[in-house]
């Protein structure tokens, strides 16, 4: 009979610790603040912003398959996106100050700044985008280093020259 009540005891102490268990963590934290639900890239400077379609009024990156010109163009359009999806990522706040004129598929020309840093001149800079108003229409000649300067090189036209 001695020997039963610290056998009890030891049983109710094991039942009260397997009762316990570790609490909830408060619902008011919550997680960072992004733009995964308010911005949706479409191209290097194209996006659609809460909403509404936009287009860079600054930069002019380049273009991606079938739009592509040739495969220089193509490939840099893949690295350019990949660039401006980190950025998009990595942002916590997003401002659209919409610009004069729209582009040829009615995008509304606006300047995006992502946490106060305009996301076209950091693109120029890096040496990612041209000016909208550099080369034939504002696009710039992404082929013409190995097309048009190469001794007897041929016209590119589109990828499927």
């Amino acid at each position: 009979m001695i020997r039963a009540k610290p056998i009890v005891l030891s049983l109710a102490v094991a039942t009260l610790a397997a009762c316990q268990r570790t609490p909830d963590p408060p619902a008011s934290i919550s997680p960072p603040p992004g733009l995964g639900d308010r911005v949706r890239v479409l191209s290097a400077d194209a996006m659609v912003i809460d909403g509404k379609h936009v287009r860079l009024a600054n930069a002019y990156a380049p273009q991606g398959i079938p739009d592509a010109r040739c495969w220089a163009e193509a490939t840099a359009a893949q690295a350019t996106l990949a660039w401006v999806r980190a950025k998009i990522k990595d942002a916590r706040d997003i401002a659209v100050e919409p610009a004069a004129g729209f582009d040829e598929f009615h995008r509304q020309l606006a300047v995006v700044k992502l946490d106060g840093f305009d996301l076209g001149q950091e693109m120029y800079e890096a040496g990612l985008a041209a000016r909208r108003t550099d080369g034939p229409n504002g696009r710039f000649a992404w082929c013409e280093p190995i097309s048009a300067k190469a001794a007897g090189g041929p016209t590119v036209n589109s990828l499927l020259d």
